[in-house]
């Protein structure tokens, strides 16, 4: 199957993850080349399987250079299939695929408005919420998925309860929410903050101004996030929106216990108890502090129940069981 991966995305979040992380896998057994736009941040993250490639055109919805140049690249490599991820991508090609009639797939990864994903033949959403914001009866929800590296569980007590958030530092997290609130809790507990943004700094002005230097800390850009993760007592997600969260996907796999504020994504897979009302974290957070060990046993259970559904192994099928049945439909 020659399948193309098609993204507007220039910087490297949990979207361009997925994206990453699906075509990596599916590139294994299939041919499979991604469009990227000039000055992508990400292209050492695909891997040698993959004919990667930058567009040149400004990927503008009206531009019709970059029509013409995708549409030059799709006739090329004689593409069975164009998997369009978030809504910018989606339109450009739903408008050039006027003229090419090939199949085209759309993910959704958030539950924002999107009109575009309504008039798409075969749609796939990553959560129950994305999925209902979309006005069409062939949506499929397929959830992200990780690649799960095994690192040995650390078993060592933290001598300060250490409570660790993910992210890139951007106001849709929410980290502002988070830090005001763990001011607030009763229970001692230091806070790290992993990722990068535009959030910076304010945050640390924010850290200043509450005199929680040493007890808050922004350690910045990683790459040992499954480590960092397990050597947690608390993992926390405070975001105003997400799509389905790699960080909860992750912590599944290696956190000792997770909650979250009531986004998309997480509503679908956690417990009440573990979901975080009203953005009242600080007293969530006591909460967990105060029941530690019923917090374990409460996460314990969601990941015996979805471990295996996200490794990226899994995921991966998923998408191809879905191209091979469409490719079916389409050619009878």
């Amino acid at each position: 199957m020659n399948i193309c991966y098609f993204t507007c995305s220039t910087k490297y979040g949990g979207l361009e993850k997925v994206t990453v992380d699906i075509s990596n896998s599916i590139s294994l057994n299939n041919n499979v080349i991604v469009l990227v736009p000039n000055g992508c941040q990400y292209k050492d993250k695909f891997s040698q399987n993959i004919t990667l490639i930058e567009y040149k055109s400004l990927d503008r919805r009206l531009n019709p250079f970059l029509y013409l140049e995708i549409y030059f690249i799709l006739k090329k490599y004689k593409i069975d299939l164009v998997h369009t991820h978030a809504s910018k991508a989606t339109q450009i090609f739903y408008y050039l695929n006027k003229f090419m009639k090939l199949i085209h797939v759309a993910t959704k990864h958030n539950a924002r408005k999107g009109k575009i994903f309504n008039k798409i033949k075969y749609v796939t959403a990553v959560s129950n919420d994305s999925a209902k914001t979309i006005k069409n009866d062939n949506v499929k929800i397929i959830y992200n998925g990780i690649q799960a590296l095994e690192i040995k569980d650390n078993t060592q007590k933290n001598e300060v309860f250490t409570i660790t958030a993910i992210g890139r530092l951007d106001k849709i997290k929410g980290f502002d929410t988070l830090i005001k609130e763990f001011s607030k809790i009763k229970n001692s507990a230091i806070l790290q903050i992993v990722g990068e943004g535009e959030e910076y700094n304010n945050l640390t002005s924010l850290i200043k101004e509450l005199s929680l230097e040493n007890k808050v800390s922004l350690l910045g850009f990683r790459k040992d996030i499954p480590t960092i993760i397990n050597s947690s007592d608390l993992v926390v997600m405070s975001s105003l929106s997400e799509g389905f969260s790699i960080v909860m996907i992750e912590s599944i796999f290696y956190a000792k216990v997770f909650i979250s504020t009531k986004v998309s994504g997480c509503k679908d897979i956690l417990s009440s108890k573990l979901l975080i009302e009203d953005f009242n974290i600080a007293s969530k957070i006591d909460e967990v502090i105060n029941n530690y060990q019923e917090f374990i046993d409460e996460f314990s259970q969601v990941r015996n129940k979805y471990k295996n559904k996200f490794t990226l192994e899994n995921i991966s099928k998923e998408y191809l069981d879905y191209y091979s049945n469409i490719l079916k439909l389409e050619r009878r």
